[in-house]
């Protein structure tokens, strides 16, 4: 396929770099100043990206990526389809600079991870008779090492996807399923996926509780193997509860973190879920982070509880940990993720009643 990859930072390396390998002609389009650049300017010196691949045995290689640049008509150009690897944050802000540009040829938006972001896809494509899909976390866990490097550092098993319309899931799977074998199981709806996005629970929880060890210990921090002690597990459950309330009330399929970890990450689905989450911190969880300046509180926070605060109050659920995270990381770091949190209007959902999206969503 023609791919064209939003964003050049972990995420889209790692994905152009992958996608590249498995056969694809992937265009990598950076739409921003601010992060990763020295990294963007050695890969466009190159012509490529360099990967330490510890799904294929720590070997080094080098992939040739057909275009990589800051033109986004350019990047677009003949692309079946589009894949959003930027930060959730930005979904709006992309949805608006690329929509008018998009070529007839773009068949499906993929957006990884989705948070409810094809909302903001679907109020500019209008007619456009364009699929929009979700994806909860990418297949690849990636961090650039120095400039025109990226560590592959994981592959998931398996990864859901939901589809805007569902009508049209398995015309959407047939190209995401092209991607990677991990691809080739569904979320009921986007709602579903959105809240089965793991950074909501595990990042969130994992910063704001390590908070003074994540400052004291300056990078030296394991997130994943330190920070879920027996208590933490305690607030872990409670936020689930949450989530699957709410879940429930749009017509998906509870989960918990726990079970939807087991799903990504083990072959075996027979294995106890905790020590499928054991295993995966000791041997694949990233290190870090490295202070409170990390999207695991400024983005997540935000866009996965403040989502999953919103679409509580919007079903009528009450999510009172969910409210009282995001009320304890404001004051971390001094900022109002109330305020930064995405609303019904921004999301096109102020016009529109709860059934009506509910059909919506699930039609």
């Amino acid at each position: 396929m023609k791919i064209a990859i939003i964003g050049a930072g972990n995420s889209g390396c790692a994905h152009a770099f992958k996608f590249t390998e498995a056969g694809h002609q992937v265009s990598l389009i950076k739409t921003s100043y601010s992060l990763h650049e020295k990294n963007f300017e050695k890969i466009q010196e190159q012509g490529g990206i360099w990967a330490i691949d510890n799904t294929n045995n720590n070997k080094k290689s080098f992939q040739k990526i057909h275009l990589i640049t800051r033109n986004i008509d350019e990047g677009l150009k003949n692309a079946d389809i589009v894949i959003i690897l930027t930060q959730s944050l930005q979904h709006e802000k992309i949805a608006k600079l690329i929509v008018p540009k998009l070529p007839s040829t773009v068949k499906i938006i993929f957006l990884i991870p989705g948070n409810l972001g094809s909302l903001f896809f679907h109020k500019e494509i209008k007619n456009k008779n364009i699929i929009l899909a979700e994806g909860e976390s990418t297949p690849f866990d990636a961090r650039i090492v120095e400039p025109g490097i990226v560590n592959i550092l994981y592959k998931n098993v398996r990864n859901a996807v939901a589809f805007l319309p569902v009508s049209r899931k398995e015309e959407g799977m047939k190209y995401i399923s092209q991607l990677t074998n991990t691809y080739g199981y569904y979320r009921n709806n986007i709602v579903e996926s959105a809240l089965h996005n793991p950074n909501l629970i595990v990042h969130t929880i994992g910063v704001i509780m390590s908070a003074n060890r994540i400052e004291l210990m300056k990078g030296e921090f394991w997130m994943y193997k330190e920070a879920f002690t027996p208590s933490i597990w305690n607030l872990v459950e409670q936020l689930d509860n949450e989530k699957n309330d709410v879940i429930e009330k749009y017509k998906g399929e509870k989960i918990s973190y726990l079970d939807a970890c087991k799903f990504r990450n083990e072959k075996d689905l027979s294995v106890n879920s905790l020590s499928v989450f054991r295993s995966y911190a000791e041997h694949g969880g990233p290190k870090g982070p490295e202070s409170l300046n990390t999207r695991y509180l400024h983005e997540d926070v935000p866009i996965g509880l403040g989502t999953l605060s919103l679409l509580g109050r919007y079903a009528n659920v009450s999510t009172p940990l969910t409210n009282s995270l995001i009320t304890i990381a404001s004051f971390l770091v001094k900022k109002n993720f109330f305020k930064e949190a995405r609303t019904l209007e921004d999301l096109g959902l102020n016009n529109i009643s709860f059934i009506d999206f509910i059909n919506f969503i699930n039609t």
